[in-house]
């Protein structure tokens, strides 16, 4: 089993005994269910490994056979009622009772290892979404989770069910995808023309050139200015044709830092000039509203997942073949109160 599959901490106990009642039953059930499905993989893979055994013997019996066969030693004679011998042969009969028996045994494991790799899927995500989730409440930084308060509204049944589950998980795709508009959507181009700004300012700041030896020593001083390392890798070729590397370190005048010195005016004005001709202010987005617009869709978002997750618990009351999606937010699949901090995949 994959480590990062389990966790457990024997010094803290279970971990869902930090969990308020309707989100510590929820997660001690489907601990439950993982197990369970682990031991039925467990069990399946026991029977694979028997499956591989008895396929084996059959190989090895059949190949047996196969070498009599070519040495002649692997005959069959009839006799008649009174003794005589009326036929002598290749016993062809018994040596395709032993293919068969091979193919017959290779159906068997094939059909073992397919149903073997058909469980594990359950398995894996129920014990990838455990993970999750105790790993949510491990990291939570408190010891014990308040509790959500209880949703009320009557939920269908049967296909209605099915098809309002669809349609919610329409909805948080959605509002997931407006809300990575919101955190990727570019900021003002005055924003990015005062961040151009500074940055000139600080790279003039670092090629100012050292002027106290000129004032204190006279001309012989020189002027000095800051030398950033150069780190140097190079491949050398060495007498005789073999090859080599050669590293050492060196130092330049950065040439971009010192036009920022020489032109900060120019720099600047070169900078805003790209920066208008690709910003787009339509869909810029200042911090303060990057914020707000995050948080009213992040409420949004767990609205909607708390109901998603009520209607999931429905349709598996009523037996109907549905999963939970393996990102949905902890808080609503363990009834956590709205507060606590959002989990970041």
């Amino acid at each position: 089993m994959d480590d990062d599959l389990l966790f457990f901490n024997a010094s803290d106990g279970p971990i869902y005994d930090r969990l308020p009642g309707p989100g510590r039953a929820k997660l001690l059930a489907m601990i439950e269910a993982k197990d369970e499905a682990h031991a039925v993989l467990s069990l399946m893979g026991d029977k694979v490994d028997e499956a591989r055994r008895q396929l084996d013997e059959a190989e090895r019996d059949h190949r047996r056979l196969e070498l009599a066969m070519q040495q002649g030693m692997l005959r069959k004679e009839e006799h008649s009622d009174n003794g005589r011998l009326v036929h002598s042969g290749p016993d062809v009969e018994r040596l395709a009772a032993a293919k068969a028996k091979v193919d017959k045994a290779q159906a068997e494991l094939k059909r073992l290892s397919d149903l073997h790799a058909k469980k594990q899927t359950p398995w894996r995500e129920l014990a990838a979404m455990v993970a999750r989730l105790e790993r949510y409440v491990r990291d939570s930084g408190s010891s014990r989770l308040t509790a959500a308060e209880p949703m009320t509204f009557k939920l269908k049944t049967g296909d209605k069910l099915l098809g309002d589950l669809k349609a919610i998980r329409a909805t948080i795709s959605k509002l997931k995808a407006d809300r990575r508009d919101v955190l990727t959507a570019p900021v003002p181009s005055s924003e990015a023309k005062a961040f151009a700004r500074a940055w000139v300012q600080a790279e003039a700041e670092k090629a100012k050139p050292r002027l106290y030896g000129i004032l204190d020593g006279g001309a012989q001083a020189g002027l000095e200015f800051p030398v950033e390392p150069i780190h140097v890798n190079a491949s050398v070729i060495i007498d005789g044709g073999s090859h080599g590397q050669a590293r050492g370190t060196g130092g330049a005048v950065s040439a971009v830092a010192l036009q920022c010195w020489m032109n900060p005016d120019a720099m600047i004005a070169a900078l805003e000039r790209d920066i208008a001709a690709i910003a787009d202010d339509s869909r810029a987005l200042d911090p303060a509203e990057r914020a707000y617009r995050d948080n009213e869709l992040a409420g949004q978002l767990l609205e909607a997942e708390r109901t998603e997750e009520a209607m999931v618990e429905a349709a598996l009351s009523e037996r109907l073949e549905v999963k939970r999606r393996p990102d949905a937010d902890p808080r609503a699949i363990l009834c956590l109160a709205d507060d606590l901090p959002e989990l970041r995949d």
